[in-house]
């Protein structure tokens, strides 16, 4: 009999999904673009097309791509290709189910506040994410997907059979009945049952399924397997937010503990736990406009009661939340001059989208590049070295910036792996910052002097099957800027383009 209840319960829910217009194309859609996000041989622009097949999602992902958080140029994205250059794959693959859930739901039902599940979901999933980050989670974006859909049952029973959903919360309040049953009570199955099947019929991962169910526990110490333990993160991360936005939370824990636990699970301290907390409900608070929510909605329940921790949490939440958000820096400040030119950066990482969809040559898409990395990144001088047709020689092909034309006609060396570390960074690969003054990294001979430069970047250029080609190298010797952490971001960014372009040749 119970069973018989769950397969109707499933039933009607699916249903009324069905009947509610988008939640068909919510599967079609979001797997669509999360399998061409996960191609590593797609562009920017296949990903694009991919979005601009639901108008309303398009214009959402421009909306966040346009958000102070991602675009500190302030100069405005109107294409989707260059968004997704903005935002990065990644960002994008987790952004659409975020905007795709919330718009799906939200406002479905006046009976129950459908916006504060989805704010608790919200944050939950950036609250995973921030833990993934800090501990051995191997696909962190997975781990905040998780994070999202651990209550879908939740959502989708409230949405769909609102008054069944109250009479679960009754029961709960009421009757004090513990939460699982008074749900099977209800509806012949747990909301996190349900949720799988909802999951599973909407064709996410097994993994990612597996660990919408109910959290199993553990042994003390630290999980190392990897869906069990973005289970565990996910379902923790969900009674934090059950604590804090509840109007009545369903778990006799502390915040305290809750916090415990999931530094024990995570293998990492309690501290970086809260960091992380409040970390991620800032960033929320950030993006909330950009993924269609009121940053009120985000204000927790201030209780008074014994856990003083929570209640100190809670007065801090709702204080920046209430707070209006800071203007970004202005475009053209010595800290914005210092970083490069963000408006500049992003014309570049467009054009370059553009050359590859277009087969322009590589040639071009090289010199581009390096333009980037010069008006752009912020770098002084930047080159392209290539190796000779017969691999015994490396020397500089094109440069951008004052003097690099100079620099690149005396960067002609012998290839020697053993003695050179242009040499061997071409031949094994990889990146580095190198130090003249402190690092004992051996030069091309007489390198030090022709440059000039005290500190510079240089990552190694492959083709397919990791065939070593060249090496791109960038530095701010005439300025005598630091190479800071957003100089070597923006370079790694713009190598890695043109290594995209190479492969795709």
């Amino acid at each position: 009999m119970p069973e018989q209840k769950r397969e109707q319960t499933l039933q009607r829910v699916q249903q009324r999904l069905q009947e509610m217009g988008d939640m068909p194309i919510f599967s079609a859609s979001v797997n669509r673009i999360h399998r061409v996000g996960a191609d590593p041989d797609a562009d920017a622009m296949a990903l694009a097309v991919e979005i601009l097949k639901d108008a309303n999602l398009s214009a959402k992902v421009l909306k966040l791509a346009n958000s102070p958080l991602h675009n500190r140029s302030r100069v405005r994205i109107g294409n989707l290709s260059r968004a997704v250059v903005v935002l990065g794959f990644e960002t994008v693959r987790s952004a659409v189910l975020t905007l795709k859930l919330i718009d799906s739901f939200q406002q479905r039902n006046p009976e129950v506040d459908i916006t504060g599940l989805l704010v608790s979901a919200y944050l939950s999933a950036t609250f995973v994410r921030g833990i993934a980050s800090r501990c051995e989670v191997r696909d962190i974006e997975q781990s905040y997907i998780c994070g999202l859909l651990h209550n879908l049952g939740e959502v989708a029973v409230a949405c769909t059979l609102p008054q069944e959903y109250r009479r679960i919360l009754s029961l709960q309040r009421e009757e004090q009945l513990p939460r699982q049953k008074a749900e099977i009570r209800q509806l012949g199955a747990t909301l996190h049952d349900l949720g799988q099947a909802i999951a599973n019929d909407w064709e996410f991962p097994k993994n990612v399924v597996q660990t919408l169910g109910a959290r199993q526990r553990n042994r003390d110490g630290p999980i190392r397997n990897q869906t069990e333990l973005t289970g565990a993160l996910a379902a923790l991360s969900a009674q934090t937010m059950n604590l804090l936005y509840a109007e009545h939370p369903d778990d006799d824990k502390t915040l305290p503990e809750l916090l415990y636990e999931l530094s024990r699970v995570a293998g990492i301290k309690k501290e970086q736990v809260s960091e992380a907390l409040e970390q991620a409900f800032r960033q929320c608070c950030d993006m909330a406009q950009a993924y269609g929510l009121d940053r009120r909605h985000l204000t927790p329940r201030l209780r008074g009661g014994k856990d003083e921790s929570l209640d100190k949490l809670a007065r801090q939440f709702s204080f920046y939340a209430r707070q209006e958000l800071p203007d970004t820096e202005a475009a053209g400040s010595p800290a914005a001059e210092a970083a490069g030119n963000p408006a500049r950066l992003l014309d570049c990482l467009y054009e370059i989208t553009t050359l590859m969809s277009q087969q322009a040559s590589i040639n071009t898409i090289f010199a581009k590049v390096l333009d980037g990395l010069h008006r752009g990144a912020g770098f002084d001088r930047a080159l392209l070295c290539l190796l000779s047709p017969d691999h015994r020689r490396y020397a500089g092909r094109l440069a951008a910036g004052e003097g690099a034309e100079a620099l690149m006609a005396q960067c002609q060396f012998p290839l020697a792996p053993a003695d050179d570390l242009f040499s061997r960074l071409i031949i094994e690969g990889g990146e580095r910052r190198v130090d003249i003054h402190q690092d004992d990294w051996p030069l091309p001979a007489d390198f030090a002097r022709i440059s000039g430069a005290d500190s510079f970047l240089i990552a190694a250029l492959h083709g397919r099957q990791q065939r070593p080609v060249g090496l791109f190298y960038a530095d701010r010797a005439r300025s005598h800027r630091v190479i800071d952490d957003e100089a070597q971001r923006n370079f790694r960014q713009l190598v890695a383009q043109a290594q995209l372009a190479l492969q795709m040749r």
